[in-house]
């Protein structure tokens, strides 16, 4: 008898779209055959919580809040009083709970299982909803191996209750993890007592793994070049919005339910010394025929491709192929500011229904971009912004502080090259990420290049963990001799972008931002 599959999301990723993992493996599984299910618990947890907790008002709210055709200022209002349940909530009940997380930085603490495992078994406010729905879901699928989901550190705990529940009142049925942090994380893993939990564990993309499986012979080569999700088992009025701030960019993230598919696996560039450019989620780089994509998108409206960075060629191929089949749909996706972004591009996106893109303009810092083998400049960047500019699609600019060998004076140099484009409306969102070393980067595997030291006693404790005990390892801890305070400078990087987005201080130097930041610091005695 073949298996039947049940696949889960945990608590908690973010709630007004599912998260696409399971929705592209029930769609490849069933194309082969197989009995799959799928339920998202981590909108049906939270929803639970914020009503076991708010009451009626609560639930009233949610109906407010998963409504498309309620007012933006209602919604607005409805977000604030929901946030406010939620920090309620987390102060006077569970400290870890959060909208689409949940003990997010205990990966970071924890490369020895034992802390982790603390967390698994101490109740929180996930434990009595998920229980509950994780006895519906197994009651109305019967399955006999359930696939579980953990894409982010915030989703660990919520991933290994449910195991913890499925061992104690189904042993017999086959328990698996994946997803990306399994990915990233867990690839040194040595330590037997996860196995207490989950039977097997998958890294990488999940189809070629779960086929082995299951039983079946399978290769990567046999895999699809694209694969259609399914969205069976998902009920879209569970979802809601959060409306946190008025920039239309940066809501997109937490506003509207956006189908996500993929252009292509990998990246086409994956050559950037930060990123993980050894593991195949990057550098195992394939496109499928615009025809394929766009059928996907024949029966909806709103479209998240969530590609390391689509591929500008492919790009213009899905483009004219919405247009020529007449499709009335809008998309975002995430790219890489180059050259490849002619006007003519852009405004055949915009046409198509692109009306957003995102992509790293990382130190903005020509030797920095340089040094990191990026593969844009600031000059070529500009370019490709305007081109999204005049052809009216939005842009939401990643941002990276504390590189290696990076200066403070190059670091507010990047300040008001991004005050400058917020200026000029070329960029509507950003965001600044402190750099991280992680140990599948080219960085990690010639510190000296770029001026650091791996910190020799946290290694060598990995070292000596490694071998019966580790668990997760990513990042990594470094020595920069003579390295700024990245700490305060990130105070002045933070507090500048944060008035950029809500259009404020747009003519305030770097110098009037570290003032602030020393006022409020000596108003606060920290």
């Amino acid at each position: 008898m073949r298996p039947r599959l049940l696949l889960l999301t945990p608590p908690f990723v973010q709630t007004n779209t599912p998260y696409p993992a399971t929705m592209h493996l029930t769609g490849f599984l069933r194309s082969r055959g197989f009995d799959v299910f799928q339920r998202d618990l981590s909108i049906k947890v939270v929803r639970d919580i914020l009503i076991d907790y708010g009451g009626d008002e609560a639930e009233e709210i949610l109906e407010l809040l998963s409504s498309p055709q309620v007012p933006d200022d209602d919604k607005v209002e409805a977000s604030r009083l929901i946030d406010e349940l939620a920090l309620e909530i987390r102060d006077q009940v569970d400290a870890r709970f959060g909208f689409s997380r949940y003990a997010e930085r205990i990966s970071a603490q924890a490369a020895d299982f034992g802390a982790i495992e603390k967390l698994i078994r101490r109740r929180g406010v996930m434990d009595r909803p998920l229980a509950r729905h994780l006895k519906e879901a197994i009651a109305e699928t019967r399955p006999t191996v359930i696939g579980v989901t953990c894409p982010f550190p915030g989703t660990l705990v919520g991933a290994f209750k449910i195991a913890k529940y499925v061992r104690r009142h189904h042993p017999d049925i086959r328990l698996v993890l994946g997803g990306g942090f399994v990915s990233t994380e867990l690839r040194e893993m040595t330590d037997k007592r996860p196995y207490t939990y989950f039977d097997d564990f998958l890294f990488d993309e999940g189809y070629a793994p779960m086929l082995k499986l299951l039983g079946e012979d399978a290769t990567v080569k046999d895999m699809p070049r694209f694969v259609a999700p399914c969205y069976d088992g998902i009920d879209w009025d569970e979802y809601f919005d959060v409306v946190e701030t008025e920039n239309p960019m940066h809501r997109l993230w937490s506003v509207g339910r956006w189908l996500k598919l993929q252009m292509a696996r990998g990246c086409y560039w994956h050559k950037c010394a930060f990123c993980d450019v050894i593991l195949p989620y990057i550098n195992c780089f394939e496109q499928p025929k615009a025809a394929e994509i766009v059928d996907a998108m024949e029966d909806g409206c709103g479209y998240h491709f969530v590609d390391e960075a689509m591929p500008p060629a492919l790009i213009r191929q899905v483009s004219e192929e919405i247009l020529r089949r007449g499709l009335q749909v809008e998309w975002w996706g995430n790219v890489r500011f180059d050259l490849s972004f002619t006007p003519g591009l852009c405004q055949l996106m915009s046409k198509a229904g692109c009306i957003a893109v995102t992509g790293g303009l990382e130190c903005a810092d020509d030797r920095l971009l340089k040094l990191m083998t990026k593969g844009i400049t600031l000059s070529s960047a500009r370019k490709a912004l305007r081109a999204f500019h005049r052809a009216g699609i939005m842009v939401h600019a990643y941002l990276m502080y504390g590189f290696p060998t990076e200066t403070e004076a190059e670091a507010y140099g990047a300040l008001e090259f991004v005050r400058g484009l917020f200026k000029a409306d070329l960029v509507q969102s950003a965001f600044w990420h402190r750099f991280a070393l992680t140990v599948h980067s080219p960085i990690a595997r010639d510190p000296g290049r770029f001026g650091i030291e791996i910190a020799d006693a946290a290694d060598r404790r990995v070292t000596q963990r490694a071998k019966h005990t580790l668990f997760c390892r990513n990042e990594i801890p470094f020595i920069e001799p003579g390295a700024p305070d990245w700490d305060a400078i990130g105070e002045v990087l933070n507090l500048a972008l944060y008035n950029f987005l809500e259009g404020r201080g747009l003519d305030k130097t770097p110098a009037d931002w570290q003032r602030l930041v020393r006022r409020r610091k000596r108003a606060t005695g920290k």
